[in-house]
Formats: C-alpha cells, sequence, structure tokens
C-alpha cells in the first residue's frame, strides 16, 4: 500500500512539474512577443498591434485557462493592453498586479501614467486637494518612506536611552526631540501600512469598454447621470449592486449607475 502511495506521489510531482514548465514556456513566449512588438513599433506599427494582441491572448489563457494570479503576470498584461491602446484593460491588469504586491513602484507608476492618458477628466474636489496638499509625504516611493521611519524609530529610542542612562536632566529640547521622532514615526509608519493594505486606493472596479453611459438608476429607462459618456480607464468604488447593475462612485465623489458587464472587478478572480 506504501509503494503504491509512493508511486502515486512521484507522478502527482512530476505532473506539476510539467505543468509548471508549460505554464513558464507560455509565459517566456508571451514576453518574447511582447518584446518583438516593442520593436516593430518603430518600423511597423500595424505588424506590432497583432504582436501586442498575440501577447495578450497568451498571458490572458495563462489567466483564465491555467488560473494562474501573479504581479508579475498581471503587470505584463497590463503593459501589453496599453502599448495596444486599450487603455481601460491595463489599468485593471495594473490594479490586480498590485492587488497582488502593492510595493511595485513602476507598475504603481505606469498605472498613473495610464490614469494621465484616460479621457474622462474628473476634478478634484476642495477637500481632496487639501488632503493631497497635506499628505505629499505619502506619494514618496516605500522605500523612502520605510528610511524616514527607520530613523526616525532609531531616532526615538535613542533619545529615550540617553535621557534614561544618562541622566541628564530636565532639558525641554530632549523632550521636543522625543516628540518629534515619535509624531514621525507614527505618520510615516500608517503611511507604509496604508500602503501596504491598499487602503488608500479606493478603486473597486474599472470601466473597460471605450465608452459608457452613466445612469441615474439601475436601467436603461433612467436618464443620464453625466452629459457626456464615461470612457475606459475610469475608476470607481461600488456602493451598491443591483441586478446587472453597479452603484458606482467615481473618485470624485459623484454618483450614477453602470452596467456590469461593461466594467470589471479588480478582485474578480478572488
Amino acid at each position: 500500500m506504501s509503494r503504491i502511495i509512493i508511486i502515486f506521489l512521484s507522478l502527482w510531482t512530476t505532473c506539476l512539474a510539467a505543468v509548471e514548465q508549460g505554464n513558464q514556456s507560455i509565459f517566456d513566449e508571451a514576453n518574447q512577443l511582447f518584446e518583438q512588438a516593442n520593436v516593430q513599433a518603430l518600423v511597423n506599427p500595424s505588424k506590432s498591434q497583432d504582436l501586442y494582441q498575440e501577447s495578450i491572448l497568451k498571458y490572458q489563457y495563462l489567466i483564465d485557462e491555467r488560473g494562474l494570479h501573479t504581479a508579475e503576470l498581471h503587470a505584463n498584461l497590463g503593459n501589453a493592453y496599453f502599448s495596444a491602446e486599450e487603455h481601460g484593460w491595463a489599468v485593471l491588469h495594473y490594479q490586480r498586479a498590485l492587488d497582488l504586491d502593492p510595493l511595485q513602484e513602476d507598475v504603481l507608476h505606469n498605472l498613473r501614467y495610464a490614469r494621465s492618458l484616460t479621457i474622462d477628466e474628473l476634478p478634484a474636489t476642495r477637500s481632496q486637494q487639501i488632503r493631497h496638499v497635506l499628505s505629499f509625504w505619502h506619494r514618496w516611493p516605500f522605500a523612502m518612506r520605510a528610511v524616514c521611519f527607520g530613523f526616525a524609530h532609531a531616532a526615538l529610542w535613542g533619545l529615550g536611552a540617553l535621557l534614561f542612562y544618562r541622566k541628564i536632566g530636565k532639558r525641554r529640547w530632549i523632550y521636543w526631540s522625543m516628540a518629534s521622532a515619535a509624531t514621525l514615526s507614527i505618520i510615516f509608519g500608517l503611511s507604509l501600512l496604508a500602503s501596504h493594505q491598499r487602503w488608500d486606493n479606493p478603486v473597486d472596479a474599472v470601466i473597460v469598454e471605450r465608452e459608457v453611459v452613466a445612469r441615474l438608476g439601475n436601467g436603461l429607462i433612467y436618464a443620464n447621470a453625466f452629459e457626456s459618456p464615461l470612457h475606459a480607464g475610469t475608476e470607481f468604488s461600488v456602493l451598491e449592486q443591483r441586478g446587472d447593475w453597479y452603484y458606482a462612485k467615481l473618485l470624485n465623489g459623484d454618483t450614477c449607475w453602470l452596467q456590469r458587464d461593461l466594467v470589471q472587478l479588480v478582485n474578480e478572480w478572488l
């Protein structure tokens, strides 16, 4: 009996290794197609678009058919979609990559650039503008904020040790310094935690269709929510779902109803 189990486990391990090797081979082929497309983009744009689409199909196969969800895979798929000028899908997969690994600064940079090219301009509210100015340090790279947190934390403990062991008496400067170090530790610590947990990302879904009419209610009989339609790449949080409609809150605070089949949830595979 034990021999049969050993044989079965050996076969199972061999099958898993073969599947993993096959997945890696498809991933490498998709990467090669993407690189070839980048080269062709300079001399033959039409050919490059065909190659981008081929790479997209291979990346998408690994996700849809093989059930693979890695930050690198979604990031590469986002790059391929962006190069194919399908910005809605690019934003979606950048968001998915960051959901899997929030600390990828290159993906965050690509997401910000893709956002800058979306058609819909959603002006920030006054409160959003104030928060944007006051929390400027939160947009620093994660590594830089981690270094600042480390220095502030070390300074706090160093000053505490100096105060305790040296018996330097009541000197106001050391208390002010400790308070400043503690405040900076809290500020940068919360910033790092927010980035790691993605608490600073209010996006649940992304419009992927080129043009979508937002409604005032969950049906086509309702009037348009805005004078002009929304476009691919517009992000929003989902407040409610009714049938085939999402009650959406855009990044500037505006609300509307959107058809479910015209958008994609960021964490739909979970």
